[in-house]
């Protein structure tokens, strides 16, 4: 696992995991299922990537 080093980094993966995690917690159409799992899949590809 890989956590960001830039700060610009560490904002980027907060908000796709805020972003995420904001559309589960509400109520979901399709699209925004949609828009929170890839939204979700960016912040754990951002940690698991080199």
């Amino acid at each position: 696992m890989k956590t960001p080093t830039s700060i610009a980094g560490w904002c980027t993966f907060l908000f796709f995991v805020c972003f995420g995690l904001g559309y589960f917690l509400s109520g979901l159409t399709f699209f925004g299922m949609l828009a929170a799992i890839f939204a979700l899949g960016a912040a754990v590809f951002t940690l698991l990537g080199k």
